[in-house]
């Protein structure tokens, strides 16, 4: 048994039988993954490449999968040649081609691949160190969804095209195009649908964890062998041939004074490539890394996997023109298998190298249309789905404001997918990028204010009697409520500002809801400051709610004094208005005693009673007071027993198991009823009844109304009359709030 030092524990802890199988079957698995990738590199170059396109693969393989798992963080997650950073080097070495100076010599274009693979692996070398990963992962998935789309349908086309075209552009294809195309649609779509195929006829489910494009691998090369067995005279085209194993380098034409000349003339646009050839890699790899952080709570030190990243691509282009990334074909295969650390991709490099050096013989027998299967299998699978179910969701959704955002986002994918298909990847990618800073200077400058509401138009949910609400509806010119959306910069304070400064000049009080805020800049905090001041010197009240917490310190210190900070800061909408409604009342004095208790005969919920019903009641009727904090009644107490506030305000309170005590269900002001429901039912109680100030109330016991059903049926009638009516008037309410926000 090997001995483990015992200063790297992670070794000790290490199951080598298992990362050995994992990373066994990890690069059996690779070797067609490895494959196909390099003969698309090397595609535009005709079908005397196709050879060293599969060598190309191969070492890409191998080199970068052996670096990057053993500088990158341990893990399962294995670096290997990716179709998409693939087709960004094919699009290279077509553009070239035909370019006047690279004319003849394809090794100088296999060198430029090479130096744009090493330039990339610069560039992430560069993301890493500096961090400039966090920026790319924030590019809009529309703008990415977009790329791979179109990538997608590069990759298709390249493989489809042939079938196509005149036989003398043909590369390897057969003159029986339709039959083979065929063949090469057949496969694709097994590659593709091959785990819903386990699942359709029941078969065993180990099954399932194989990946589709080995499937379609073994299947396509049995299938090929076996046409070629029973009917010799059918050309189903030629293999890949020997691939040259060569150890020389890509790069070694560039030492050549003419040729590092003729390299320097396209420089700017080999820059511009590998740029993008980076950006698609770091894309890659690190949703590969969100997948494996996802599967196994994999540690990622972006600085770290981003340089190794690089590091690797750098060394892999000295032998040959392959970038590489996070594959999450790879990462599914050596997980399932039990990898979990750094030895699963080193020992799968070690078997692509044992493998596809030491018996190339098996793979110069792979044919190449089982490769030209496999990429567009790769390609369909590439498809994003959030922008296939896009579609559906604009078609299903009947929000003007929603399907407005799914619009744009439509408009995104489809740009930047048309642009990639009928253009380049660089162009593309360049599109892409330029057309989310558009998106952004767009949504920067949508005005911030979201919905506007007077006080007549938006109400706070305290039930609240008929006279005190006709109070409200009347003043509802006195106040208003601004909600904001988006980011308050200076583009689009000063249009706020000059939105409150017209308010003020009839209402009181201003509400800002900041739940939609994303972010404050200076600019936009120093206008806020100047609205609160103004509001000030006018003698006017500026309210700000469901502050984000990230802001909460920067609006805090707008008022310069903590009191007034917590005056004009509220939790949430709902404790803004009624904060202005009760501020409202208050100084309604003149029409409502607000300070005095509420007679009966004032009281909405005691209407249709008669005075001499009213004397009788009143007798059975005690009046009650409680202090700001106090419980009427607590959940699950006996419900024997209602209140009819005189005085005051009490809300509804319900235990919740979140060690936030309780949540506020309902609030009910002065003249109206509670706790009625529980009193007819003679249920316990369903939630907790807490004075929010001091309150009085009168309160009918169960007995008392038990008596008046006997003995006053005229007074019994009439309350559960009211109380009906209570009830409607509140589904009536709710109605209206869930209506309200549905729009």
């Amino acid at each position: 048994m090997i001995a483990v030092p015992a200063s790297i524990p992670a070794l000790k802890t290490m199951n080598w039988q298992r990362e050995l199988a994992a990373g066994l079957v990890a690069g059996i698995v690779g070797i067609p993954l490895a494959l196909a990738p390099g003969v698309l590199v090397f595609a535009p170059l005709g079908a005397g490449h196709v050879a060293e396109g599969a060598a190309a693969g191969l070492f890409g393989a191998i080199v970068s999968g052996a670096l990057a798992a053993s500088i990158a963080t341990s893990s399962f997650v294995i670096s290997m040649p990716r179709a998409s950073t693939s087709l960004v080097l094919a699009t290279l070495v077509a553009a070239l081609l035909v370019n006047p100076a690279f004319t003849g010599n394809p090794q100088l274009v296999i060198a430029m691949a090479a130096l744009c693979v090493f330039l990339a692996g610069l560039w992430q070398i560069l993301f890493g160190i500096f961090r400039i990963a966090h920026i790319i992962k924030f590019t809009p998935h529309p703008v990415f969804a977009g790329f791979l789309n179109g990538a997608a349908l590069l990759i298709a086309g390249s493989q489809i095209r042939p079938f196509f075209m005149d036989r003398a552009g043909s590369t390897f294809m057969i003159p029986d195009r339709w039959a083979m195309f065929g063949f090469v649609v057949g496969l694709a779509l097994l590659a593709v649908f091959y785990g819903r195929l386990v699942k359709l006829f029941a078969l065993p489910a180990w099954l399932g964890k194989i990946p589709g494009a080995i499937v379609a691998f073994a299947v396509g090369i049995c299938l090929y062998y076996v046409v070629r067995s029973l009917e010799p005279g059918i050309d189903i085209g030629p293999v890949v041939g020997r691939p040259d194993i060569a150890l020389h380098s890509p790069l070694l034409p560039l030492w050549d004074a003419n040729n590092a000349a003729l390299a320097l003339s396209v420089g700017w646009n080999v820059t511009l490539v590998s740029l993008v050839l980076a950006i698609v890699a770091t894309m890659e790899t690190l949703m590969v890394l969100r997948s494996a952080q996802n599967m196994a709570d994999v540690e990622v030190h972006p600085v770290r996997e981003l340089s190794a990243q690089g590091i690797a691509n750098c060394a892999a282009a000295v032998l040959a023109p392959i970038a590489s990334a996070g594959s999450p074909a790879m990462q599914n295969v050596a997980f399932r298998a039990g990898g979990r650390t750094r030895m699963t991709g080193l020992v799968a490099a070690a078997v692509i190298l044992v493998v596809g050096v030491g018996f190339s013989g098996a793979v110069a027998a792979v044919p190449n249309a089982v490769l030209a299967a496999v990429l567009l299998g790769t390609a369909l699978a590439m498809v994003d789905d959030w922008s296939i179910g896009l579609v559906a969701r604009l078609v299903q959704n009947k929000s003007p404001r929603t399907r407005r955002r799914y619009v744009m986002d439509l408009v995104v994918v489809v740009a930047v997918m048309g642009i990639t298909a009928m253009t380049t990847v660089v162009i593309g990618v360049i599109s892409g990028c330029a057309l989310a800073a558009l998106i952004f200077v767009i949504n920067m400058s949508r005005p911030v204010v979201r919905r506007q509401f007077l006080g007549h138009e938006i109400f706070s949910k305290r039930t609240r009697s008929s006279d005190d609400i006709a109070i409200l509806q009347k003043s509802g010119h006195r106040r208003a409520v601004l909600q904001l959306e988006g980011v308050l910069f200076f583009g689009n304070a000063e249009d706020l500002a000059r939105m409150v400064k017209d308010l003020f000049e009839a209402a009181d009080v201003v509400v800002l809801d900041m739940h939609a805020v994303t972010d404050i800049d200076v600019s936009g905090s120093t206008i806020l400051g100047s609205l609160v001041a103004r509001s000030r010197q006018q003698h006017k009240q500026l309210l700000f709610c469901n502050v984000p917490p990230e802001h909460t310190a920067q609006i805090r210190g707008l008022f310069g004094h903590p009191d007034l900070a917590d005056a004009a800061i509220k939790a949430d909408l709902e404790t803004a208005l009624e904060w202005v409604e009760e501020d409202i009342l208050r100084g309604s004095l003149d029409e409502r005693g607000r300070f005095d208790d509420l007679p009966l005969e004032q009281m909405d919920f005691l209407a249709g009673i008669s005075a001499e019903d009213l004397a009788e009641l009143r007798k059975v009727l005690k009046l009650r007071e409680f202090n700001a904090g106090e419980a009427l009644a607590r959940e699950g107490d006996p419900g024997d027993r209602m209140w009819l506030l005189a005085k005051g305000s009490v809300s509804v309170r319900l235990d919740v198991d979140d060690h936030r005590g309780s949540r506020r269900i309902a609030s009910l002001g002065r003249g109206t009823v509670v706790g009625e429901m529980a009193l007819i039912e003679g249920k316990p109680r369903s939630a907790s009844i807490v004075a929010d100030e001091h309150v009085a109330c009168y309160e009918l016991r169960s007995e008392d109304f038990d008596m008046l059903l006997r003995e006053k049926p005229v007074i019994a009638t009439g309350i559960m009359r009211n109380t009906a009516r209570e009830l409607a008037r509140r589904l009536r309410r709710t109605s209206e709030d869930l209506r309200q926000t549905a729009s």
